[in-house]
């Protein structure tokens, strides 16, 4: 029995990370001496400040679900798509919860840490906030990186609702890809974007557009992470968790 994999637009973008994780080794290795220097570049502190670590999640869930209403809701109005894809963030969102915030007590990665051998200058405090809140310093020498986590969760999230409903992207790509097979999972019918208005159509192009560039961003802070931050372990555990959702989408 011959197992046959076939790849489409979304198991392309899935690759990609990866593929970037284990060819940013090397350069890991290579140019750690400048990891101080790349985090006060301004651009790479601007990105990192207000895309990615302070408001990152804000970024996601407006860009989520203006490609949520406008491509899989409008203009036929289905129920049926926009339910699947609350479910796929409420999924998304409860795991971010899970790693990041509270997991019954301590969330996942600081558990991590204290198993790796974190701990709190205060004896008997064995969370970080609780740590630094109450004028302790908290050292951690396992650091599994959020970054990778959201930064790849979130991507590909959104590279799921686009190459699921937007044609010129996957035209774009199968141009350029050999034996890529393309196929829109969800097209509205022809009636429904004869009849969809002017305004309407413009708004969803400035919302494709607008997610294309928030993930070339989001990208290029994702191969800035690869090289430069954080420890080749440590961004494995965050590419492992990064990967949960989006491996499990289809089933969600």
């Amino acid at each position: 029995m011959r197992l046959t994999v076939k790849l489409t637009p979304y198991n392309l973008a899935y690759l990609v990370y990866p593929v970037v994780y284990v060819c940013s080794i090397p350069l890991t290795l290579l140019l750690k001496q400048y990891n101080g220097v790349i985090a006060h570049v301004f651009p790479v502190n601007f990105v990192e400040l207000y895309i990615v670590s302070n408001h990152g999640y804000v970024w996601f869930s407006a860009l989520y679900w203006a490609l949520a209403v406008t491509l899989g809701y409008f203009p036929g109005a289905d129920k049926e798509v926009l339910t699947r894809y609350t479910k796929i963030y409420l999924v998304n969102t409860l795991w971010i919860l899970v790693l990041l915030e509270w997991c019954f007590g301590s969330p996942i990665f600081e558990r991590i840490s204290v198993f790796a051998g974190a701990a709190c200058s205060i004896e008997g405090i064995v969370r970080e906030y609780e740590c630094k809140n109450s004028g302790g310093v908290w050292s951690d020498p396992f650091d599994s990186s959020s970054h990778y986590t959201f930064l790849i969760s979130s991507s590909l999230l959104v590279w799921y609702l686009l190459v699921s409903h937007v044609s010129w992207i996957t035209d774009y790509l199968s141009s350029r890809v050999p034996d890529l097979e393309v196929g829109i999972a969800y097209t509205p019918l022809e009636n429904e974007l004869t009849q969809a208005s002017s305004r309407y159509k413009t708004v969803r192009f400035a919302v494709e557009v607008v997610a294309v560039v928030l993930l070339v961003i989001w990208f290029i802070s994702y191969v800035t992470t690869s090289i430069f931050f954080h420890t080749i372990p440590e961004k494995f555990v965050g590419l492992i968790c990064g990967l949960f959702v989006p491996t499990l989408i289809e089933y969600i």
